[in-house]
């Protein structure tokens, strides 16, 4: 039998997957934008260029948010992580069309590193939620 994660562990791996993957995603803006491909002329707001605060909270809202989703599919289901897996790669690559198509006059560099940023996101989440799975069955074993 394996062990589920309660709340406050799913909300932990979700917040720990925001904080990693923002501070990814904010070292990769830094130097795409500082290296032109990022660019200050292209605005995926309306009138507005791409700053480091929309790249943070691009990658901690999301992730806190699939932490929520999880630990529902977790607690409804027998398969939530592998369910959760599933959904959150589906939707993952799904990401991927939207920097090319939802922003006017993008590049493709600059939608490239958007589509690296969704990947960062995604699976920085899926490892953060395996990771506390793992240590929960670790813990749950000792203690058998």
């Amino acid at each position: 039998m394996t062990s589920k994660l309660n709340l406050k562990q799913s909300l932990i791996a979700g917040l720990l997957a925001g904080i990693t993957s923002a501070v990814i995603n904010g070292i990769l803006f830094l130097i795409f934008h500082g290296a032109g491909v990022i660019s200050d002329n292209i605005y995926p707001q309306p009138n507005q260029p791409m700053t480091i605060m929309p790249v943070i909270m691009g990658s901690v809202v999301p992730a806190i948010i699939g932490s929520l989703v999880f630990f529902l599919l977790e607690k409804f289901t027998n398969n939530g992580f592998k369910i959760f897996s599933i959904v959150a790669i589906v939707l993952m690559v799904l990401s991927l069309y939207s920097p090319f198509t939802v922003i006017p006059g993008v590049t493709i560099g600059y939608s490239l590193v958007l589509c690296v940023m969704h990947i960062v996101v995604a699976l920085t989440l899926l490892y953060f939620i395996r990771r506390a799975k793992q240590a929960k069955e670790t813990k749950t074993s000792t203690t058998l």
